[in-house]
């Protein structure tokens, strides 16, 4: 299929489902990929009332060609002989469920299709992590730990009690995908969008420990060098996104998204649907509760106004504390894909989003006119606790994170990959997929298949 063709939808009433409830939970009516009349508008429902997407752009847009899906290993494979038998771990971004939820409809890697098996059947050792949707990048990455490695979940004592949480979660205990990993096995992680810092800051863990958390010989004693090998992040918010600054208008986001996944996996879920993994704060879901009130229950608990979760460490102020924090390893090798699914006005040079943009990311996207609070396209001013300042530089976007602040951190020196020789402790920037937005880099939300493209991925991170 073309990609400038429209995005056709999923073929079958669960999926149309799916996007109905979607797109009315972020109040617009046009299909991802639709035309819509000239003459029509979009409304988006935010904390700042009712601000109207028009149909089309009200300046002449600079368009860009989109980029067909890259299907070859970047930069060939050199000399080096593909070693299939080094661990492949996904890691899914914010929200992002395991591959049982939902019924096992529909994949967080592939959508439609699905990632995982397609590379096993390429002759890869691949394992799909399921982790806290709405946790912290900290609790993400104790629980990415402990399914690959097995055991139970430990969140630290000291990073618990000034959390607010208990130190692990009996439902979090894992026989490990990987029980021999250790820097004689190596794995390689490949992120998206949260699942980037997740798999950062896992690393970090390893190799560094915690002081205070560290008992016995769990993940914080450190020491653990050279048990990741190569590290991908696409989509990745690496200095966190301004979309996180409305929180108003993500709850209700967040809620349609969900209320969407589960038109096609309450027929056989029932309420193992959805989890959103917070037994270590008390939350989880009671027996026959809806998804409705369990999720109202989740966002509107006061963890959502805390600094152990995604909503903190996805900002702006959060990924600033966290960079400063996580750092980089000297023996891993950073790569990183970045997208763009917005074209530049020839007038304000604001960020549209384009017609294929996934119409509930596009809510986050449009550059809105001032008085209205500012949208991706054209946010500006500093960030909520002043720590980033907003420039054109954050205006074009994938609709939920700014496509020239994937890399990696603004101090962290990234390279151009162009074939070259790689070496450890270095960020390699791999490309940017024009006109792919931030659920379509995982197949989500669309009928692209990425299966060709992860094949490439796999073939390239195993070949290091």
């Amino acid at each position: 299929m073309s990609l400038t063709s429209p995005r056709y939808r999923w073929p079958n009433f669960a999926i149309i489902g799916l996007s109905l409830s979607l797109l009315a939970s972020c109040g617009q009516v046009t299909p991802k990929g639709a035309v819509s009349s000239p003459s029509g508008s979009q409304a988006a429902q935010t904390g700042a009332g009712t601000r109207s997407i028009p149909a089309t752009p009200p300046e002449p847009v600079q368009a860009t060609q989109p980029t067909e899906l890259p299907t070859e290993v970047p930069g060939g494979l050199r000399a080096q002989a593909v070693d299939k038998s080094i661990p492949i771990i996904l890691v899914h971004g914010a929200l992002g469920f395991g591959r049982d939820e939902f019924g096992g409809a529909v994949k967080y890697w592939g959508g439609v299709h699905d990632v995982q098996e397609d590379l096993r059947a390429q002759g890869y050792q691949v394992y799909t992590a399921s982790v806290g949707p709405l946790s912290s990048v900290w609790d993400r990455a104790a629980e990415l730990y402990a399914q690959i490695k097995g055991g139970c979940v430990d969140y630290g004592a000291d990073h618990s009690a000034k959390s607010g949480h208990t130190r692990s979660d009996p439902a979090k205990c894992y026989a490990g995908f990987y029980p021999e990993w250790d820097a004689d096995h190596p794995v390689n992680l490949i992120g998206h969008s949260l699942g980037v810092a997740t798999s950062r800051m896992l690393i970090k863990l390893l190799e560094d420990g915690s002081a205070a958390n560290a008992e016995g010989h769990n993940l914080y004693t450190g020491g653990r060098v050279g048990w990741v090998k190569c590290m991908m992040g696409i989509s990745g918010p690496v200095t966190g996104t301004p979309a996180l600054e409305f929180i108003d208008s993500v709850i209700p986001a967040l809620k349609g998204l969900l209320f969407a996944f589960a038109v096609s996996g309450e027929q056989t879920g029932g309420d193992a649907i959805y989890n959103f993994d917070l037994g270590q704060f008390g939350i989880t879901r009671r027996p026959g509760e809806s998804l409705s009130d369990y999720t109202d229950r989740v966002m509107a608990s006061p963890f959502m106004n805390s600094k152990d979760s995604t909503i903190w460490d996805g900002s702006t102020d959060g990924a600033k504390v966290l960079n400063a924090y996580v750092g980089r390893s000297s023996r891993v090798k950073y790569f990183t894909w970045s997208n763009s699914d917005t074209s530049r006005g020839l007038l304000t040079g604001w960020a549209y989003p384009n017609p294929t943009m996934a119409p509930a990311l596009a809510v986050f996207a449009y550059p809105y006119p001032r008085p209205l609070v500012p949208g991706m396209g054209n946010v500006y001013g500093k960030s909520r606790y002043g720590t980033v300042t907003y420039d054109s530089s954050w205006w074009p976007n994938d609709g939920l994170v700014a496509s020239n602040y994937m890399d990696a951190p603004p101090e962290q020196v990234t390279l151009r990959y162009t074939g070259q020789a790689t070496q450890p402790g270095q960020w390699y920037a791999l490309g940017r997929l024009n006109g792919w937005d931030h659920t379509d880099t995982v197949g989500l939300l669309t009928l692209r298949d990425v299966r060709p493209f992860y094949r490439a991925q796999a073939a390239f991170l195993n070949s290091q």
